[in-house]
């Protein structure tokens, strides 16, 4: 019986990543569940460790060096400096590109490179177990199949060159535009997203963080009037993003949304890394909405989609998709005036006036108008940003609504905005797909400051609105 060493040798590498490669390394165990005349040696890293091939978590520099030398076939992973090693030893890489979507890392970066090198002949690249068999099986009876001349010993130089291949073929197209209106409900963000989805080349999406539960489970009415799902844009959105909202994995989207998307993961959210296992799931639910955003943008034609979900830990989210463009402006009101409305009982028409929104009292609504509009603030980090008052937006709608399109950057000809006229906005049919019920009103809007507070709220609760909220509420001019 031959020994060890006188096997044709498979060498699998995941890298350093934290990021768990499971798929990798199982596809190449399998392939050596098989393989009697072969020796497979899986660094595995963090993935669980083969059952068939000899796997080691991590290999000293000199040990890879030895085994590179004598190895007949190379899988790795799509990292640059691997498959840079693995070429300097005279092998044709075999690579699996790390995907997103499946947790084994931040972003598609791999993804892109590994397609490009692949096109240039620095890699074979394959993406299914049965492409990965055949390769194996095709290097152990023909060894020259994935023999190259030894590239240089200079891996920097080799990633160098890469990294140019990446600059040229792989560079992302300029990313979907996103307009987040971040801060509180009932501070007008629904009036300033249907003000700028008037404009030619502006989608007005509503509060796209709740689709799921608003539209694809509640099939509420769209801004059109019309069932979410017999609403011809949002069906060819779902069409296009996922090949039919029938087709989404919901419960797990769901769990997803309501598990990250909430105000107090946003310091898992800043940090850099947290543990796989969230990780993973934050690729998981990115990966989702890298798929929604550009649907919508094709399907509608829009170069900017107006979101105003409001919530920072969903702008967070967004801000890590690689493929869209974030903005964000902070839209602000009188804390008075927030929690007046947050106290009245508002039927949502989207639902045939069969439930009402939700309602707090001074203390929850004034609580929630710190926290919100404190982490709102926090959105600097992410980008472009913008401070909007709801006062200012009525008193100046037009010249207001005019720099937050260029602020966007949309070009806005004076007689794009012809819809504003004074203290009136003509409002258009929209596709928004939750918000405030006026987002199912059209035709002549009057724009007038709801000044209500002032005599529906107590002198009591106007006070104790004023010191729950003074830390903010004073430095955004209020408190008179």
């Amino acid at each position: 019986m031959p020994s060890s060493r006188s096997k044709p040798l498979v060498l699998a590498l995941v890298g350093t990543d934290h990021h768990p490669f499971d798929r990798l390394v199982g596809w190449v165990d399998a392939w050596a569940a098989g393989a009697r005349d072969a020796r497979v040696v899986v660094q595995h890293g963090s993935a669980r460790p083969p059952a068939h091939a000899e796997g080691v978590r991590v290999l000293p520099p000199d040990e890879l060096d030895d085994l590179l030398s004598r190895a007949t076939a190379v899988v790795c992973h799509g990292g640059p400096g691997t498959i840079a090693a693995v070429r300097a030893s005279g092998l044709l890489p075999i690579v699996i590109a790390r995907e997103p979507s499946r947790g084994e890392h931040v972003d598609d970066h791999q993804t892109r490179f590994v397609r490009a090198a692949d096109r240039a002949g620095e890699v074979h690249a394959v993406s299914s177990e049965e492409a990965l068999a055949t390769e194996l099986d095709r290097a152990i009876e023909a060894p020259d199949s994935v023999r190259i001349a030894p590239g240089t010993r200079d891996v920097g130089a080799t990633v160098e060159r890469f990294s140019r291949l990446a600059d040229d073929l792989v560079a992302p197209s300029a990313g979907v535009r996103v307009l987040f209106v971040a801060g509180w409900g009932r501070s007008g963000s629904t009036l300033l997203d249907r003000m700028l989805g008037q404009v030619p080349g502006v989608f007005s999406a509503g509060e796209l963080r709740d689709i799921w539960q608003r539209g694809v489970v509640e099939d509420r009415l769209c801004g059109c009037g019309e069932a979410f799902h017999a609403c011809p844009v949002w069906r060819k959105v779902g069409e296009v993003a996922f090949g039919g909202w029938d087709a989404l994995d919901l419960p797990t989207v769901q769990d997803l949304r309501q598990r990250l998307d909430r105000p107090w993961s946003v310091p898992q959210l800043l940090a850099s890394r947290v543990s796989p296992s969230w990780d993973r799931d934050v690729a998981a639910y990115r990966a989702v909405l890298a798929k929604l955003y550009p649907a919508i943008a094709e399907v509608t034609g829009a170069r900017l989609i107006v979101d105003s979900s409001k919530i920072a830990s969903f702008a967070m989210l967004l801000g890590q998709v690689p493929s869209l463009e974030l903005r964000t402006v902070h839209l602000v009101r009188d804390p008075r005036g927030v929690v007046n409305s947050w106290r009245k009982a508002v039927r949502r028409e989207d639902g045939g006036g069969r439930d009402a929104m939700i309602r707090y009292g001074v203390v929850p609504a004034a609580a929630r108008y710190l926290a919100y509009n404190g982490l709102a603030h926090g959105l600097r980090a992410l980008g472009p940003y913008r401070f909007l008052r709801y006062e200012d937006l009525i008193a100046e709608p037009r010249d207001t609504v005019a720099r937050v399109l260029a602020f966007a950057g949309m070009a806005t000809p004076g007689e794009t905005l012809g819809y504003l006229r004074g203290d009136e906005v003509d409002l258009e049919p929209n596709h928004t797909v939750d918000g405030n019920p006026m987002r199912m009103s059209s035709g002549p809007v009057a724009l007038r400051r709801d000044d209500a507070w002032r005599a529906d709220l107590s002198a009591w609760d106007r006070r104790l609105t004023m010191a729950l909220t003074a830390p903010l509420a004073l430095t955004y001019g209020y408190g008179r």
